[in-house]
């Protein structure tokens, strides 16, 4: 009996080329021809078959390890990965310049965002600024600005200790310097400057000029028409004192006017500086259901000249709003009916009763009719 020999796989020469189909129809051929001698010579061998079942086994199990590896790729076989296509240089100048425009564009970003946070900085700076200048034109801090400037001259007369010691006891700031004019007071307000020149200062306009009794009479002939001629012609008041400390009062009641001047000179140059000082002068709370319009419609009409808050509160109950005394006004045919439209409704003030007169009736009509705006209501 013929035993097929198998061939080891490494003497299996790699340069022979086979297909699949080869090589898998050999490999089962030899498998059958295996299967069947051990078959045939099973029932002959004896304990010996057991080693050769085992080395058949181990032989089929290499075999079918080495037809799981892939064949090898013949050279040439596959996909060719697609050639690079090279860039033109108009491609690779645009290429940089969309760099560049990009980078362009982020610079111009940035800048404008530094810019902008540097506008609000300023924007903060400015508002912080006028914030402390309107803060520093309150008169208690005002004052805290102002210098007395007093003439050497001054100090050489008796009794002109007074107003040093005065001045030194409200804690005013004061100088002892010559004047333009000999014998006078002065005074000079700080005042905050952008930037870093730091403080500069102004003098004001008032003077004080302290003449001795026997200095006057030397100067003048007539002492009325010199008055009258100061007063009225050149807008220069004069006091009489008697004594130093009457010169110490007067000085620091100059002194505290001035700084109340710089916050009236700004409540001046308000929208309505026409507005009354007191209790009401910030406004009257109007709630969303008009519960206070009242109070504002009487308002309104106490502005007027000669209009008490008896007579407002009459008009106001007689015509509840201004759109219905409008209203009354415009039913009337003739215009001294209109004029006289509010005369005669009764005022009731301290338990007296009166009636409202034709003046004041003709004042409030020629008020919200007129269309002159320089008319004069009185």
């Amino acid at each position: 009996m013929s035993v097929l020999r198998r061939a080891k796989t490494w003497e299996i020469s790699e340069s022979e080329e086979e297909t699949d189909t080869d090589t898998k129809s050999d490999l089962n051929h030899d498998e059958s021809s295996e299967r069947a001698t051990t078959v045939s010579t099973g029932l002959k061998e004896g304990p010996s078959s057991h080693h050769k079942r085992k080395t058949s086994s181990a032989t089929r199990s290499e075999s079918s390890h080495t037809s799981a590896l892939p064949p090898p790729r013949p050279e040439g076989s596959g996909t060719p990965s697609p050639a690079r296509k090279r860039r033109t240089k108009e491609e690779i100048e645009a290429d940089r310049e969309k760099a560049r425009e990009r980078k362009e564009e982020r610079e111009r970003q940035r800048v404008a965002r530094a810019q902008e946070k540097e506008e609000r900085r300023q924007e903060q700076q400015r508002r912080r600024e006028a914030a402390e200048n309107l803060k520093s034109l309150r008169p208690e801090n005002c004052l805290k600005c102002l210098t007395v400037c007093i003439d050497p001259a001054l100090l050489q007369q008796d009794g002109s200790d007074i107003l040093l010691d005065t001045l030194a006891a409200f804690e005013w700031r004061f100088s002892i310097e010559s004047q333009q004019l000999p014998h006078c007071i002065t005074w000079t307000r700080d005042l905050p400057q952008q930037g870093d020149d730091g403080m500069g200062s102004v003098e004001e306009e008032q003077v004080v000029l302290v003449l001795g009794l026997t200095d006057f009479m030397d100067m003048v002939i007539s002492v009325k028409t010199v008055l009258v001629y100061l007063q009225l012609c050149k807008n220069i008041s004069l006091v009489f004192l008697d004594g130093w400390q009457e010169v110490t009062n007067h000085v620091c009641a100059v002194t505290k006017a001035l700084s109340k001047r710089p916050f009236k000179l700004l409540t001046e140059r308000a929208e309505l500086p026409f507005c009354v000082d007191g209790s009401w002068a910030s406004g009257v709370r109007v709630e969303r259901d008009g519960s206070e319009l009242i109070q504002v419609w009487s308002k309104q009409i106490q502005q007027l000249n000669r209009v008490s808050p008896a007579v407002a509160s009459t008009v106001t109950a007689a015509y509840p709003s201004p759109q219905l005394l409008l209203q009354a006004y415009q039913s009337l045919g003739s215009e001294e009916e209109r004029k006289g439209l509010l005369a005669g409704l009764i005022v009731k003030s301290g338990g007296k009763e009166r009636r409202i007169g034709p003046e004041i009736s003709a004042r409030v009509y020629r008020c919200f009719t007129a269309q002159n705006p320089q008319l004069v209501l009185d």
